[in-house]
């Protein structure tokens, strides 16, 4: 595909909706908390490799995520319009969590279990902290309904890449000046920027459980005449 082929079919609205819809599921803002307390006692030169290593691992989860994970959901047998329920479900109450202030409380009362762990880049910051069952479930819906058109779903699967990559680069240096952030913007602040996003990924969720009920309302109607 020609550059000047891909920039007329480029759509900026879906790139920004790929982008903010994974940057408020990921929410690396939320987890920063977390990340200075498991990450204080740790050398300048070890929390940067750690930060490194977690960003490639996020960028592999999600792009594996992308392009393979329909094809793992037919293997156990699950339908798309079930995995868009599914998937807004849990994105639904990613969304509820961040709203209510509770988001990657669970993890963090977990992480008793990760202490003595030299490398905690893949466990927990990785996944389940940051790549969680939502940003993969909204990567595998996104990919569910990638055009049957070769250049267009290209166009698509180009977006969604950089999408990813520029989530990752803004993580790594999100957690690099955490600690500039936190004392910057305080609990309170970071608090009011989850509820933004858990606002953001609440109607993510609901919209994707209204269409997925709507296309199996249809299909339904016609299978009836």
């Amino acid at each position: 595909m020609h550059f000047n082929t891909f920039a007329a079919m480029f759509q900026p609205a879906v790139f920004l909706t790929i982008l903010i819809g994974l940057f408020s599921l990921i929410n690396p803002l939320g987890a920063l908390p977390v990340y200075v307390s498991l990450t204080q006692d740790f050398p300048e030169e070890n929390k940067l490799s750690t930060l490194k290593k977690t960003c490639i691992y996020i960028f592999v989860i999600c792009i594996i995520s992308y392009y393979l994970g329909v094809y793992l959901l037919n293997f156990f047998g699950i339908t798309i319009p079930a995995l868009r329920v599914a998937g807004g479900l849990i994105i639904f109450r990613s969304g509820w969590q961040l709203l209510n202030v509770i988001h990657k409380k669970e993890i963090k009362d977990k992480l008793s279990e990760s202490e003595g762990r030299e490398d905690i880049s893949f466990s927990p910051l990785a996944m389940p902290l940051l790549a969680g069952p939502g940003s993969m479930s909204f990567l595998i819906t996104l990919y569910s309904n990638r055009s049957e058109k070769a250049d267009e779903a290209l166009v698509q699967d180009l977006s969604a890449i950089v999408a990813i990559l520029i989530v990752c680069i803004s993580i790594y240096f999100v957690f690099k000046y955490a600690p500039r952030l936190m004392r910057s913007a305080g609990q309170a602040g970071l608090s009011s920027l989850s509820k933004v996003m858990g606002f953001l990924v609440t109607g993510i969720g609901v919209q994707m459980i209204i269409s997925s009920i709507t296309t199996v309302i249809k299909a339904a109607l016609l299978e009836m005449h």
